[in-house]
C-alpha cells in the first residue's frame, strides 16, 4: 500500500487528488491530507440546502463537491482526513465495507490511548459524540473502491455548526445531511499538539506491512492540477451539479410581506411566483421571463420592491443562482 502525505491544503486540490489516485493508479493507497477551511458536500447533495453561504464567504471558508455520496462535512487544518483506495478482491456487492476501513483506523487511535466507537451510522464517536464521518465511492468497472473519512481533532467547531446551518426552505430530491452532536479528539485527549497527532498517524501507518510512502510526481500534480481547475473548483461541479430544487423566502419590501419561490436547475432560475398578502391585495404573480417581471410590472415602485427582494435573495440565499 502506498501512503502519501500531501501539503497542498487546497480542499480542490486534495478532492481532484483522490479522483486521480482512484482512476488512474493499480496500487492500494492511503492518503493522509488536511485543507484550509472548507465545507464539502456529498455528490448527490444541493450543495445550496447544505450550507450557510453569507456565513462562508464572509469567514473565508471554501464550498466543494467530492466524489463520493452522503452529507455535508467541514474541513479545517484542525481536521485530519483519511483516505483508502484499494482494488476490490472480492464480489463488487461486498465493496461497501466501512469497518474494513475504520477497524484501522480505530487501531491507530488505540495506539494513541483514544478509544474510539463506532456509531449505528458508520461513523466514529468519542464518549459517544462523532469525531469522524465517513463515505465511499465504488469504480465498478475497475474494480476499485474510495473511502475517506474526517478526524475532528482541533477543529472550530463554531465554524462546523454556522456554516452548516442553510438559511431558507428547500425542497428537492437530494440526499440530506444528518445533524450529529461533534467534538475535538484534543477536548478528550490533550496530550498530543496537532502536529504530533498527524505525524502519529502517519508513523503508526508507516510501520504496517507492505506500506511504502510515496510522493507525487510531476505528471502526477499536473494531472491532479487540471483536474482541480476542470472539475472540482469549477461551478457546473461544486454548485450547478446539485438536483432541480425550490427555493422559499418570505421577504419584506416597501409594499409590504412577500412570499418568493423560484425554481431552480443547473444553477439558473426557471421561474419565480411572487406572492403579496398585503401591497396588492394577495395579487399572485408567476414569471418564467425575470426581466419582463422586473421591467413589466404594474408601477415603477413595485418593479423597484421586486429588484430589491431578488437582489437581497441572491445574496443572502442562493448566489449563485442566475437571474
Amino acid at each position: 500500500m502506498l501512503l502519501i502525505v500531501t501539503e497542498n491544503t487546497d480542499v480542490y486540490f486534495n478532492l481532484a487528488a483522490e479522483d486521480y489516485l482512484l482512476h488512474h493508479f493499480k496500487d492500494d493507497v492511503l492518503m493522509l491530507w488536511r485543507s484550509n477551511s472548507a465545507v464539502v458536500c456529498g455528490k448527490h447533495q444541493n450543495i445550496c440546502a447544505e450550507v450557510n453561504y453569507g456565513y462562508c464567504k464572509t469567514n473565508d471558508i471554501q464550498i466543494a463537491r467530492r466524489l463520493t455520496g452522503g452529507g455535508t462535512v467541514y474541513h479545517d487544518l484542525g481536521n485530519i482526513n483519511f483516505t483508502f483506495i484499494q482494488n476490490i478482491k472480492e464480489g463488487l456487492e461486498k465493496a461497501i465495507n466501512f469497518k474494513q476501513f475504520l477497524d484501522p483506523v480505530k487501531a491507530a487511535l488505540l495506539s494513541m490511548g483514544i478509544h474510539a466507537e463506532y456509531s449505528d451510522r458508520n461513523d466514529l464517536l468519542l464518549d459517544g459524540k462523532k469525531i469522524s464521518g465517513n463515505a465511499e465511492h465504488v469504480l465498478q468497472k475497475q474494480k476499485r473502491v474510495l473511502h475517506h473519512g474526517t478526524l475532528l481533532f482541533d477543529a472550530d467547531l463554531t465554524h462546523l455548526k454556522e456554516a452548516l446551518h442553510p438559511k431558507g426552505l428547500y425542497t428537492d430530491k437530494a440526499v440530506k445531511s444528518v445533524r450529529s452532536v461533534v467534538t475535538n479528539i484534543k477536548n478528550e485527549h490533550s496530550n498530543f499538539s496537532r502536529t504530533e497527532f498527524l505525524e502519529n498517524l502517519y508513523d503508526y501507518w508507516l510501520k504496517q506491512k507492505h506500506t511504502n510512502k510515496y510522493v507525487f510526481s510531476e505528471n502526477d500534480l499536473k494531472s491532479i492540477e487540471t483536474l482541480q481547475k476542470e472539475k472540482y473548483s469549477a461551478l457546473s461541479w461544486v454548485v450547478h451539479y446539485s438536483p432541480k430544487y425550490t427555493l422559499e423566502k418570505a421577504l419584506i419590501g416597501p409594499l409590504g410581506n412577500w412570499q418568493i419561490e423560484t425554481e431552480i436547475k443547473d444553477g439558473k432560475v426557471l421561474g419565480l411566483n411572487a406572492i403579496s398578502d398585503e401591497a396588492l391585495a394577495k395579487e399572485h404573480l408567476h414569471t418564467t421571463d425575470l426581466t419582463a417581471f422586473i421591467d413589466q410590472t404594474l408601477t415603477h415602485e413595485l418593479s423597484r420592491a421586486c429588484s430589491e427582494m431578488l437582489a437581497e435573495l441572491q445574496h443572502t440565499m442562493d448566489p449563485y443562482i442566475l437571474f
